[in-house]
């Protein structure tokens, strides 16, 4: 196996850091559900039209969870600024609290499966790519602020108990995300402390032995209500339909808010999850012999010994002050320290078996460990200003971060010839990692940004939202023999304009830019450049006078230059060629409530083309055309009964892996598939409610990705109780 191979499966990833986002103003004050626009009497600026003021609103009043809906009046992650779904001149769909709830979407991978338009490249049991309009996804942002990953996946299972949303945007976040893919951003918003005291525990019993116990409780910790808790925790352990794999989830979570003042709020909090994964998988199985036919696997195969974990801790503490200066005009601070660490034993099974004799795979054993420490400081305001007889909003930042990476491979027992695919057990001997070759990573990235934004409110029904990025990004030190040396700046622009067509209805177009630097370097020695990244759409959007239901229909184009392809291997290291590459298509989205009771999720995404420079077809992996939906109802006849479904389809996939001895090509090929879900609850009374959910229902076997040569097959059918006690 090659340097670049073995680099391409080392487990490391940077997700989030957990930050504190702005506050969500935003008195949406609407009885009608229309963007936050009025007349202002004459009283105060007599014949002058304004914005009608965003008034700062209790973090109580923002969060989704108890809400019962499947959709937000308002969201921040395109530009801090508190829009509705309609103000906001990209695509965005929310996960609530409540469809994580209904669905048990537990993980952040079924989290995401469920959103229309994410593709969900599940290419390890314990590693995950995000692929958004035919790129991967690169930034995950925890109350609007995050680090993009160092290693382009996310490592182990990322749970969802601390959060009471995720907003996932479309397209480049060039304006907030410090660097990436034009591809989007994923910010989880955390759930925040009540004055109102509640207690919540979750018990819950599925298919493979898995068992689960959720406890949520916050309060005011003062008569007056000044300082207010919430403490969070969470334990999972079980075993899995692959064959050995099992996996322990430990979550602990615990946030303070303390009101210093009338207008200034201190925030502390800490979280915790620590994973361990028994006999998780290290690359996948391989899919085609040397003739070019398929291989056949049972849905439960793994090439994970009985050795094998892959071990993943989280740990974060985090600061917040926020200020509230009047006349419109707030102001948050965060700190944020991030430790992750990770600690493995795992094998990868390499090679093409022989059609006939089953033999030619090859052993690769290495003993992993890594260490992350993030380090983040944010400090952005938002307010109003007058100018040329009318209000409009302004927002400017600065965010300092640094990443310090430090990983350990021991390699041991590499290159050997393993039995026949049609004997061998799947077990391996574990080698003597003391006396194994260690290779090694150690790098520090740090980046600095400023970012400036207004939403001009040219007319009544005329918007235009214009802002800058500007972000200076370095990084230095070795990795795997490769230098991960880089220095880079970049200006990135964004302009949205939305038009109201009426009180409901909005068409908007938007442009924004977004950079990512490289440390791979072409065969004459040289730095490749930055990716540059821009995204283009056009849309119609509308939401419902009450503003419980909003959707959208859009057309995009995503460009990517400059992305690092694999070209030789030279002098001992892989080299890479930049690669410039364009999507294109549409989408449609649908959230909130259809019908008194019914909540519906739902989007439709199909890409025209993902081509590079010559207009040779790319990333086939990705599928062309989705729809995903998921429906709740709240039966009427039936006081406390809730029934609902969740559907998601995606066109076939394939991925060209190589050419026979005759030189025919191989093509592995995913057929398009189906994959539904059902959930029923039933509320006994105020503090007991009773649940069962299915998840697979008609046992649909497909694999999870083709994003690598190597994959293997989802879930089959599995089916879970659960009992939720209230106070």
């Amino acid at each position: 196996m090659t340097a670049f191979s073995r680099g391409l499966y080392n487990p490391s990833r940077v997700f989030v850091p957990n930050l504190i986002r702005l506050s969500l103003l935003g008195a949406m004050a609407v009885t009608t559900g229309s963007m936050a626009q009025t007349k202002q009497g004459a009283a105060t600026h007599p014949g002058v039209t304004t914005l009608q003021p965003i008034r700062a609103v209790s973090q109580d009043s923002a969060i989704t969870e108890g809400t019962g809906q499947y959709s937000v009046p308002v969201a921040s992650t395109s530009t801090r600024l508190p829009l509705s779904p309609r103000e906001t001149p990209q695509t965005m769909h929310v996960m609530t609290r409540t469809q994580m709830d209904d669905f048990k979407l537990t993980n952040v991978t079924s989290m995401l499966s469920a959103v229309p338009g994410v593709f969900v490249q599940q290419a390890e049991t314990d590693r995950t790519y995000y692929n958004i309009r035919g790129y991967e996804v690169s930034n995950f942002q925890t109350d609007g602020v995050g680090l993009p990953f160092s290693t382009d996946a996310q490592i182990g299972d990322l749970d969802t108990a601390f959060y009471d949303r995720v907003e996932v945007l479309k397209g480049a976040n060039g304006l907030l995300s410090l660097t990436g893919n034009p591809s989007g951003t994923v910010n989880f918003i955390r759930k925040r402390p009540k004055r109102e005291f509640s207690a919540n525990a979750n018990f819950s019993y599925g298919s493979f032995a898995t068992r689960r116990m959720d406890l949520d409780i916050t309060s005011a910790l003062n008569d007056s209500g000044s300082v207010r808790g919430r403490l969070i925790g969470a334990y999972q352990n079980g075993n899995s339909y692959l064959d050995r794999y099992g996996l322990e989830k430990k979550i602990l979570g615990v946030m303070v808010d303390a009101d210093l003042g009338d207008r200034t709020t201190l925030t502390l909090g800490h979280t915790y999850q620590g994973n361990k994964a028994r006999s998780a998988m290290w690359g996948a199985l391989t899919l085609y012999y040397t003739d070019g036919s398929p291989v056949y696997y049972d849905v439960s195969d793994s090439t994970a010994p009985d050795w094998a974990y892959w071990n993943t801790t989280d740990r974060t503490s985090f600061a917040e002050l926020a200020h509230d200066w009047g006349a419109g005009w707030s102001t948050k601070a965060t700190l944020i320290y991030r430790k992750i660490t990770q600690d493995a034993e795992q094998f990868y099974v390499y090679g093409v078996p022989d059609s006939i004799t089953g033999l030619g795979l090859m052993t690769y054993p290495t003993k992993y460990n890594r260490y992350e420490r993030q380090r983040i400081g944010d400090i952005s305001t938002t307010g109003k200003y007058r100018l040329g007889g009318r209000e409009h909003d302004l927002m400017f930042g600065v965010n300092v971060s640094r990443s310090d990476n430090v990983m350990t491979s021991l390699d041991k027992d590499i290159n050997l010839p393993l039995p026949s695919i049609f004997v061998w057990n799947r077990q391996f001997p574990r080698p003597n990692f003391d006396t194994a070759k260690v290779t090694f990573a150690d790098f520090t990235d740090r980046k600095t940004t400023a970012f400036i934004a207004t939403r001009l409110n040219l007319t009544d029904a005329f918007k235009v939202i214009a802002g800058i990025n500007y972000t200076h990004a370095t990084s230095s030190g070795p990795q795997y023999g490769h230098l991960h040396d880089y220095k880079r700046n970049k200006l990135s622009p964004y302009l949205g304009l939305v038009y109201d067509l009426n009180k409901n209805y909005s068409v908007y177009a938007s442009y924004t830019g977004i950079f990512n630097p490289q440390f791979q370097y072409d065969v004459q020695g040289q730095l490749l450049p930055a990716i540059e990244g821009r995204s283009y759409e056009l849309g119609l959007k509308g939401e419902s006078d009450d503003g419980r239901l909003n959707g959208s229909v859009s057309l995009f184009r995503a460009e990517q230059n400059n992305t690092a392809e694999t070209d030789k291997f030279l002098d001992g290291l892989m080299r890479y060629k930049p690669v410039d590459s364009r999507s294109t298509g549409f989408e449609l989205v649908l959230q909130g409530e259809v019908l008194p009771g019914l909540q519906v999720s739902t989007g439709y995404t199909h890409l025209f083309s993902i081509k590079d420079e010559s207009g040779k077809a790319v990333r086939e992996y990705v599928p062309k055309s989705a729809f995903t939906i998921a429906a709740s109802y709240a039966i009427p006849a039936v006081r406390g009964l809730k029934v609902g479904a969740a559907v998601r389809w995606q066109s076939e996939v394939r991925r060209l892996q190589g050419k026979t001895p005759s030189g025919a090509d191989i093509y592995t090929k995913q057929k398009a598939y189906a994959v539904a879900d059902l959930m029923a609850n039933y509320e006994i009374n105020k503090h007991v409610t009773v649940g069962a959910n299915v998840k697979n229902v008609f046992n649909k076997k497909y694999l999870t990705t083709l994003l690598w040569a190597q994959s293997y097959y989802a879930p089959p059918r599995s089916v879970g109780m659960n009992v939720q006690l209230k106070y």
